[in-house]
């Protein structure tokens, strides 16, 4: 029994290490130098903002929080937004801020998702978990 156990661990271990080597060659790269991106804010009244920012900057939090954008709280999983363009999520209308980057919904914290030049990203107030 106690080499079967041994067995598995070690195949679990190789595994872990296997995915973390996939995930470190396969996660985006921040773009380096000058660099123009765009953001559309989406309110809970569905208005729209467009906000077109010059930066060299490399991850999206950075450029948000620089132009005061956003507000929020920096957690385990990193930056977590709570204000955007004034408006603040109401956690008892389980309202939460939504990041897409082309429609798409991005996977990544905001402090984690490199930018590039000609980027637009959008930031909308959702509503439910």
């Amino acid at each position: 029994m106690n080499r079967k156990n041994g067995i598995l661990a070690g195949i679990l271990i190789l595994l872990c290490i296997i995915a973390a080597i996939f995930y470190i060659q396969s996660k985006p790269e921040a773009v380096v130098g000058a660099k123009e991106i765009s953001v559309v804010v989406t309110h809970a009244d569905h208005s729209q903002n467009t906000f077109t920012y010059q930066t060299d900057e490399e991850y999206l939090a950075e450029v948000l929080l620089e132009n005061e954008l956003v507000a929020g709280e920096i957690g385990q999983y990193g930056l977590f937004i709570t204000t955007v363009d004034g408006e603040t999520a109401d956690d008892s209308k389980q309202q939460w801020w939504c990041i897409t980057k082309g429609g798409e919904q991005v996977n990544t914290s905001a402090d984690t998702t490199p930018i590039g030049d000609g980027d637009q990203f959008e930031l909308t107030l959702t509503e439910g978990y």
